[in-house]
């Protein structure tokens, strides 16, 4: 089940978190509610403060600029998706392969359940990710997840061995983009019916995992 909002309810939400005390997060939910539904480069400031129910000047204290804001929510997705894939990842701790899988499995789960975040996250929006410190240590973080779950797997001999940073790439691009192909809708069955993202990818990052697999001597 989808745990996505509709524009109107996160708009309510984003007032209801302002009035409990937290603006910051009231104007990114608010940012997010309106991304939904005109886009992200029709992303304004002053409408976001205006439905979290406060002045332009008041979340100018927050966030100066749009590129402010849009860091903002690069920085919650990848803390986000960085505790999806860690998750996935401590489910298996005697199957360093099994771990990578669910790794990628997290990934795509997490980039179909938000599409807003991912298109922020790496939607070439923000000009360099290290003017913006909270979200470079995000970013670094969530990507670190991956390169751990893949030198695990080589350590313990399942994945064969070779550069690590080409061979979490690989799996990276992957999962990357079968989450926007699913996300985007360009992905359906027989019945024109989107197929579950689990399974999805379960299916793909397998046979992926099957061409990097190690080879067992006879």
């Amino acid at each position: 089940m989808s745990t996505r909002r509709k524009p109107a309810s996160a708009a309510r939400a984003a007032r209801a978190t302002y009035h409990h005390g937290d603006l910051r997060n009231a104007l990114i939910d608010a940012a997010l509610a309106q991304i939904a539904v005109s886009g992200a480069r029709a992303l304004s400031l002053r409408e976001v403060a205006r439905a979290a129910g406060v002045s332009h000047t008041a979340s100018y204290r927050h966030f100066p600029s749009k590129e402010s804001l849009l860091a903002a929510i690069a920085e919650q997705g990848f803390v986000m998706l960085g505790d999806a894939v860690g998750s996935a990842v401590q489910a298996h701790p005697d199957d360093p392969l099994a771990a990578l899988q669910a790794s990628g499995i997290a990934y795509v789960e997490f980039g179909v359940q938000y599409p807003h975040h991912l298109q922020i996250m790496f939607g070439g929006l923000i000009g360099n990710h290290a003017d913006h410190a909270g979200l470079k240590q995000a970013a670094e973080g969530a990507y670190e997840r991956l390169r751990e779950a893949v030198r695990s797997a080589q350590d313990s001999g399942d994945l064969r061995s070779g550069d690590e940073r080409i061979i979490a790439l690989a799996s990276w691009a992957q999962v990357h983009g079968l989450a926007l192909l699913i996300a985007g809708g360009q992905i359906a069955d027989d019945n024109g019916a989107a197929p579950p993202a689990h399974h999805l990818a379960k299916e793909v990052t397998r046979l992926l995992q099957q061409g990097l697999a190690a080879r067992r001597k006879k």
